[in-house]
């Protein structure tokens, strides 16, 4: 499977940002504790609820679950969260699906974890402010962009991509 996440054609920061948070090595508060960084506190950025452990922040969140459910939704995928990343990584690809689509859903993984990372940055070094359509429409725009750039003979425009991004995958 590691193999397959590194032959993913996204965008190479969004997909080191993934690959720490597969490992949970991403500078999330709780993680940062644990290297005696000083924080101001370890509750998580988006919610205040709970300590922001890298599970928690990028998929048990409330926050975060609801993109995710969004991000389900909108791809017509019913499922339940796991309990592990790479799991729910996983969870991006279909078993009889031709590696072009599976590719295709990597990338929309990749590209959600790396904006609610985006999203958490800004919340926490810019004072921003939560925006959770943000948190699901710049992914689909992104990805959108990945795979127009990576696959030129792509003959979808956004506003496909937007009402069937499946379809869209299996016509690459």
């Amino acid at each position: 499977m590691f193999n397959f996440f590194w032959r993913i054609r996204a965008l190479p920061s969004a997909q080191l940002t993934a690959w720490r948070v597969l490992g949970n090595k991403i500078a999330t508060k709780v993680n940062l504790l644990r290297r005696r960084v000083a924080v101001r506190n370890s509750l998580c950025s988006f919610c205040g609820e709970k300590e922001e452990e890298y599970f928690h922040l990028f998929f048990y969140c409330r926050l975060s679950s609801l993109t995710w459910n969004l991000c389900f939704a909108w791809l017509g995928i019913t499922t339940v969260v796991p309990f592990h990343a790479f799991s729910h990584f996983l969870q991006f690809r279909l078993s009889n699906a031709p590696e072009s689509v599976n590719l295709g859903l990597g990338n929309i993984w990749i590209a959600m974890v790396s904006e609610i990372w985006h999203h958490r940055n800004k919340i926490v070094f810019n004072e921003g402010v939560l925006d959770l359509s943000k948190k699901i429409s710049l992914p689909q725009l992104k990805v959108w962009a990945w795979l127009t750039s990576k696959f030129p003979s792509t003959s979808f425009s956004f506003f496909d991509w937007y009402l069937a991004p499946l379809v869209c995958l299996y016509s690459l």
